[in-house]
């Protein structure tokens, strides 16, 4: 081998896990279809339903929401530890039956404490659900075929998210209460029929128990394990790439870019809602587009690009609030502002859980993945309180700008990992395939 060359590492797939994990993949995208679409009915509600209906003051139904985040950040290292022990697909099974207890909960009624204990069983499932189900994708699908994965699921859960919201658009109600119980009865249902596929469906297939030819005999399940991963250098700079990307990206789109709209940019909440509707559509329609066109990038350079348009989407926000956008053109601004993030997204969730997985050995799967999902929660819970300083100070127009340059430092943060990357892990196979 010359110098300086950096043998590429392969994975050899038998025909037969080939089969078995296309089926099992199958699987994983109904049971994501099924579950997006229950999410989709309840997830713009949950303030308004404790509030209206629970009885609780906004500043309480605010605390009881932010303790999902709270709860999911606890949980996440214990949940990936409990994965690499058990299996990724015992730990889904068991996250999406937690999610589904809660979430019945919810449906139920009560007091405003009971609705606390229901948001905190929904934080621990989501905490075990959501990083084993990425640990579980890539052990359904060979290396060259995880990008597409993963923007396919991604842009399955959207269209789901999407659809399920138009419907709980026209049912639910303030008028009778009850709507909302029967979206949140339905959510449960839908997640509970995702726990049933992967018990009944995945069990046996690539993922769902540990694979016991990948545990190393010296590896303690327990702090030792964690040692491991926050010694990988490569991952860090990738966790502090998404924390920024969570804080000043994920953590500003809904209540923070919501109130910007309505209270800085004078939009309504029709314009509100077609900001969204945008954001949706875009991932729908361009997610696979935009994964078949990079599917040769490198990912360091497609964590650039994702900060770029983010940036870019921000700034059309600032367009809004100018005086001379007043009117319509400010809510073109606005829709076109969530529609070019919506177009980041897409570039970022063929990165997301590959890259994570890439720098993953086998026997930690579940701990890495846990902390790259992690930092979404904590994201959440630094994001919208940096927002409700600069919105709420003399001049709330800073929000854009210090936002901006955000996602722009996250993006180019992105671009110098690229230089410490394996090149097996930052510039992905090159064989353009299907993952359907």
């Amino acid at each position: 081998m010359p110098p300086g060359t950096v043998e590429r590492v392969t994975e050899v797939w038998s025909s037969e896990r080939l089969a078995v994990g296309r089926r099992a993949w199958r699987l994983s995208l109904a049971g994501t279809l099924v579950s997006s679409l229950g999410s989709g009915l309840t997830l713009p509600f949950l303030i308004v339903y404790l509030h209206a209906v629970r009885g609780a003051s906004l500043p309480v139904a605010g605390l009881v929401v932010a303790l999902s985040s709270v709860i999911g950040m606890v949980s996440s290292a214990a949940s990936g530890s409990l994965a690499d022990r058990i299996g990724l697909g015992r730990m889904l099974a068991i996250g999406l039956l937690l999610q589904a207890i809660g979430t019945g909960l919810l449906a139920i009624g009560g007091s405003i404490a009971e609705a606390a204990i229901a948001v905190t069983i929904n934080g621990a499932g989501n905490s075990a659900a959501w990083p084993s189900m990425n640990g579980l994708v890539s052990n359904q699908v060979p290396p060259e075929r995880r990008a597409r994965a993963y923007a396919l699921r991604f842009g399955l859960l959207n269209a789901g998210l999407g659809v399920g919201g138009i419907v709980s658009g026209s049912v639910v109600s303030l008028e009778h209460p009850g709507s909302f119980q029967l979206v949140y009865a339905v959510d449960a249902i839908s997640t509970a029929a995702f726990a049933a596929i992967v018990v009944v469906g995945l069990r046996g297939t690539p993922g769902y128990l540990p694979d016991p030819g990948s545990v190393h005999p010296h590896e303690d399940a327990g702090p030792r394990g964690y040692r491991s991963v926050l010694a990988d250098r490569r991952f860090l700079g990738f966790l502090a790439c998404g924390l920024l990307f969570s804080t000043f990206g994920y953590g500003q789109l809904d209540g923070p870019w919501a109130a910007f709209a309505t209270l800085v940019a004078h939009a309504s909440p029709q314009v509100v809602g077609i900001g969204f509707a945008a954001n949706t559509a875009v991932i729908v329609v361009l997610q696979l587009a935009v994964e078949r066109a990079t599917r040769r990038w490198r990912r360091s350079r497609m964590l650039l690009v994702t900060g770029v348009l983010w940036s870019v989407g921000w700034l059309f926000s600032g367009l809004a609030a100018l005086p001379a956008f007043a009117g319509v053109p400010a809510g073109i601004a606005l829709a076109l502002s969530l529609g070019v993030f919506g177009l980041g997204e897409t570039f970022y969730s063929p990165v997301n859980g590959a890259l994570t997985n890439a720098l993953a050995p086998a026997h930690l799967r579940g701990r890495y993945n846990a902390l790259a999902s992690s930092t979404w929660p904590l994201g959440g819970l630094i994001g919208p309180p940096v927002a409700g300083v600069l919105l709420g100070s003399a001049a709330p127009v800073l929000w854009v700008p210090v936002i901006a340059v955000g996602t722009a430092i996250a993006g180019l943060g992105g671009l110098r990992l690229g230089r410490v990357l394996p090149p097996e892990a930052d510039r992905p196979p090159l064989e353009p395939v299907d993952a359907s």
